[in-house]
């Protein structure tokens, strides 16, 4: 392990209260509303709280049914202490992920000082790959909202830490496992991330593990105690293994057999052989060419830099995940790191890549949420590369100078484009306007028998549930829901309580015979014009969301 100097102890304090404020201030109000999942994770741990168990009745759950999407339980868990003493609200919801957010910046300082113990710059390296991260907007992102990478990363990286630890001190390697098996908690990618990161870190450091010491045997049990209610889980209930990762994935994609039927009929318009269709244009093949441009896709220079992730809500309005000086500063990292012997640049590269092999399996990429883990790798190689260009100059202040210019500049842009466009122009994203929905109607919803809410954007009843702190305890004996997944498999609830949800509601169908004493929440495009409601719901910029109607 490694003790701080007082001078390199200082300048990470001071980065890492710099990278508290980022993800912490304003946390309630940036993002401007809760995005469904973070409100779904919020009430499940506010109902676990007060009654021991989810909204679906199970006691202490392992995995999450949530939507019919098996979210993994640790964030949700994480909630709870938050939600005790601050009350059900989005600022504890939201709080584990932004202190994990901060927990990953120093663990990436210690990661590097124990990767690069050897090397003169080890320091500077660990405290630009601390600094870099802090400001990265890929990073500030999902700190900031419940979206379960952050702590799935900051438990992947404690226990690829303290692994790397057992060197030095052999107890080490049970907290490695203890960290390595709640990662797996975290996020369901990790199901796949964390073996392999484990495989490489054995490969890597087989020559310093004994197999059967007493602290290899402690940790692989610590492991194995730590997953059984998973394993539990998934015996009872084959779902919590996959969960929506079955709908999700290029398996579940039809385009991949449409291609295919495509690529046979001109094959036979063109009278090839049906050998050679059978060896170009088979499910094997096809699958993966899919698989291998879709990991491929998170390479793409357009998406790194300048779109990002097109899937709501972890877009940036017009950036990309990363500044543009990094796609050099990575590049030119890795070439440096290579060349002056670092040893482990190649933990950092093997880290990377296995980052995007989860995404690779799904139709829905590239991905910025499923590939998280990768920012670490990325940003130790842009510090490298910095802090070597720095060295060469002569002691020359210029070049700093010029690139902390540069970085204040696009910062500065990105702080415009989260902090004021993001919740202005594109609110949407984050499926704003349902806390001002619920907020209404609850001041006049005991004057109505029923209020029937449309089921559209983003499960509408669980903002019912979250804004009114529903009691869940009543919750899970009205709750009516049929548990038949839609197409993208999610299950929906049609009602609880006078709370209704119907799906394919169109109000130009219902308007003309409306429920007596029934309130009715309408998404704006289907009631244009003035035509009686009582209530508009309008998002910041001012265009029109919801329409409420009282048939009273």
């Amino acid at each position: 392990m490694y003790h701080i100097k007082l001078k390199a102890g200082i300048l990470l304090l001071a980065i890492i209260i710099f990278s508290a404020v980022l993800r912490i201030v304003w946390l309630g109000n940036f993002p401007a509303s809760l995005y469904t999942d973070e409100a779904d994770q919020g009430y499940n741990a506010y109902s676990i709280l007060l009654t021991g168990r989810d909204e679906h009745g199970v006691f202490l759950p392992v995995s999450m049914r949530s939507f019919g999407d098996w979210k993994p339980p640790l964030p949700t868990y994480l909630m709870i202490p938050f939600i005790y003493f601050s009350d059900l609200n989005s600022v504890a919801i939201r709080m584990p992920s932004a202190l994990s957010g901060v927990g990953t910046i120093v663990l990436t300082y210690l990661l590097v000082v124990e990767l690069f113990s050897r090397q003169k710059y080890k320091t500077k390296i660990a405290l630009l790959s601390a600094f870099f991260l802090s400001i990265s907007p890929w990073h500030i992102l999902q700190s900031r909202s419940a979206m379960l990478v952050v702590i799935s990363l900051f438990f992947l990286e404690a226990g690829v830490l303290f692994f790397l630890w057992y060197r030095k001190k052999a107890s080490m390697l049970i907290f490695s496992a203890i960290f390595f098996s709640l990662s797996i908690y975290a996020y369901y990618g990790m199901r796949v991330i964390t073996p392999l990161v484990i495989l490489l870190m054995y490969l890597r450091e087989r020559k310093n593990i004994v197999l059967l010491s007493k602290e290899v045997i402690v940790g692989f049990l610590a492991g194995i105690i730590i997953l059984i209610p998973l394993f539990a889980g998934i015996v009872k209930n084959k779902d919590v293994l996959l969960g929506r990762a079955q709908t999700v994935s290029v398996f579940y994609d039809q385009g991949v057999k449409l291609l295919q039927w495509e690529y046979i009929a001109q094959d036979g318009v063109k009278q090839v052989s049906p050998t050679i269709t059978r060896l170009f244009h088979n499910n094997v093949t096809m699958y993966v060419q899919n698989i291998i441009r879709r990991y491929l896709s998170h390479f793409d220079g357009d998406y790194l830099f300048f779109t990002g992730d097109k899937a709501e809500p972890f877009e940036i309005p017009n950036m990309g995940i990363l500044y543009i000086p990094d796609g050099i500063f990575i590049l030119a990292g890795i070439i440096l790191l290579i060349k002056r012997g670092y040893k482990g640049i190649d933990l950092l590269l093997g880290f990377l890549l296995i980052s995007f092999i989860p995404a690779a399996f799904t139709f829905m990429t590239p991905s910025t949420n499923r590939t998280f883990n990768a920012v670490v790798p990325l940003v130790i190689f842009s510090s490298g590369c910095a802090v070597y260009l720095s060295s060469l100059m002569n002691k020359s202040i210029i070049p700093g100078l010029a690139i902390s210019l540069v970085y204040t500049v696009l910062f500065a842009y990105f702080m415009q484009q989260y902090f004021l466009v993001l919740p202005k122009k594109h609110s949407d994203w984050w499926n704003w306007g349902w806390k001002q929905v619920v907020n209404y109607v609850s001041g006049v919803d005991s004057r109505y028998n029923n209020v029937i809410v449309a089921d559209v954007n983003g499960m509408p009843y669980i903002y019912f549930l979250f804004y009114t702190k529903y009691n869940p305890a009543l919750y899970q004996k009205q709750a009516v829901r049929p548990y038949v997944p839609d197409r993208f498999g999610f299950e929906h609830v049609e009602g609880f309580g006078k709370f209704w949800f119907p799906k394919n509601f169109e109000w130009k169908y219902v308007k003309n015979d409306l429920q007596k004493d029934t309130l009715y929440v309408v998404p704006a495009d289907q009631a244009p014009g003035n035509d009686g409601y009582i209530k508009e719901i309008d998002n910041p910029a001012g265009k029109p969301l919801f329409k409420i109607f009282s048939s009273l």
